[in-house]
Formats: structure tokens, sequence, C-alpha cells
């Protein structure tokens, strides 16, 4: 009897043997899976379900693209605000070397009144650029803040994969 036990036991010691080495040759990381949130999908081109493996790889891209994304578009305010301090500089360049010459010409005061008026819907208004200041601050927290949030269903999805 006691030669039947010792075989049991090596029995089941080369069993577990050979589980263990099943289990450590696979890779755990590929076989749990993270649900990606839509607005990520949209933006990276990431399916909806990726695996634990490849989730450093999507959260690297996400991270580049609110990145890319958030610089482009600084640029793009930045180029625009070149542009009006440019059309503000001519206008108000003309304005002035018009009205020395207005009064030369027959009529030319009416003309000078009307190029003013017209200039004047190019110029900014007094707390415009503390207007598109704000705006530019609130695009960019609401932005922070839809990251963080997608980021903490990433963080919460993949605790919950590993808690079960």
């Amino acid at each position: 009897m006691t030669n039947k036990n010792f075989y049991y036991a090596v029995s089941a010691a080369v069993g577990f043997f050979f589980v263990a080495m099943a289990v450590q040759g696979c890779d755990l990381q590929k076989m749990i899976e993270v649900d990606v949130p839509r607005e990520v999908q949209k933006a990276i081109g990431s399916e909806e379900t990726i695996t634990l493996s490849d989730s450093r790889y999507e959260w690297d891209r996400w991270q580049d693209w609110v990145r890319s994304n958030s610089e482009a578009f600084a640029r793009n305010i930045e180029d625009g605000n070149e542009r009006v301090a440019l059309i503000e500089n001519l206008t108000a360049m003309g304005i002035g070397a018009l009205g020395e010459v207005s009064n030369t010409f027959p009529g030319g005061a009416v003309v000078f009144s009307g190029l003013s008026l017209l200039a004047g819907w190019f110029l900014k208004r007094p707390s415009e650029d503390r207007v598109v200041a704000k705006e530019k601050e609130d695009s960019y927290n609401a932005g922070i803040e839809k990251g963080k949030a997608i980021a903490s269903a990433i963080k919460d999805a993949v605790a919950e994969i590993k808690e079960s």
C-alpha cells in the first residue's frame, strides 16, 4: 500500500510539474482583454477590445494623439492671432495714411469715414484677448478632463481584469 501512495504522490508531482510548465509558457497578458472606450477607438483607430499586452502600445498611441492634436490646435490658434495682428496693423497704417490725404480731394471725408467704419469691423474688441484666452484654457481643461476620464476607465477595467 505504501508503494501505491508513493506512486500516486510522484504521479501528482509530475502532473503538477507539467501543468506548471504549460502555464508558464503561456503569455497570460495575451489572454486578458481590455475594453477600449469609444472615443479612444475613434481617435486612434483601435479595436473595441485589446489584449493586456497590447494596452501599453495603445495607451502610448492615445497620448501621442492627444499631444499632437493639442499642439496642432495651439499652432492654429497662434497662426490665426498672427494673421489678425497683421491685418490690424495694415488697416491702421492705411487709415492713418488715408486720413492725412482725405481732405485734399472732393468727398474724401465721406470716403474716409466709410473706410474707417469698415476697418472697425476688423479691430479687436477691448476684452477679446481675455475671452480668447479663457476659451483656449477651457478647451484645454476640457480635453485634459476627458483624457483623465478615459484613462480612469482604462485603469478601472484593467483592475477589474486583474481581480477576476
